[in-house]
């Protein structure tokens, strides 16, 4: 029985670290892509997509999510290219700052995280609903996996610190 309870925290432990370091690097490509809306122009975001988009639309025309990339970027005004800049960087640079905190294991940060994580989750699935995007309801459904393993880690560290 001591094997399983310590199997399974080994588990959340990684899943926990796996998703922060995951997040971390999503809230980074967030953060330096919404700095990038900011300074390049509509022609040379659209550029930029072209570049990364066309030789993967190459090997594979149908290619969903490249397609998707493609088109927007021919559609989106620069009003909303600043919009999504704003949202971008702020998503970003809040995520960092508080993975930054879950890191250093600051056990306030815990409840702090699990209601930013679920704002975002909130307007994700809000988003969802108007869009009926693929790629939005995967983000909400791993962002939910890993407020999981936040609350999980959350209750194993208090109640440690209560031991």
């Amino acid at each position: 029985m001591m094997n399983k309870r310590f199997d399974r925290k080994n588990l959340i432990n990684t899943g926990f670290y796996v998703g922060l370091a995951i997040k971390a690097a999503n809230a980074l490509i967030e953060l330096v892509g919404g700095l990038a809306m900011v300074v390049l122009n509509h022609e040379w975001l659209n550029r930029l997509i072209r570049f990364i988009a066309v030789p993967e639309l190459r090997e594979d025309p149908s290619d969903i999510v490249m397609n998707y990339l493609i088109s927007t970027g021919r559609n989106l005004s620069l009003s909303s290219q600043h919009s999504i800049a704003a949202y971008m960087m702020l998503h970003g640079s809040t995520k960092l700052l508080v993975i930054w905190m879950l890191f250093k294991k600051k056990l306030w940060a815990y409840p702090l995280s699990l209601a930013v994580f679920g704002l975002f989750i909130a307007y994700e699935i809000y988003s969802y609903v108007h869009s009926k995007s693929v790629i939005m309801l995967a983000i909400i459904i791993i962002d939910a996996l890993i407020i999981l393993m936040i609350l999980l880690e959350y209750l194993k560290l208090r109640a440690e610190s209560k031991s």
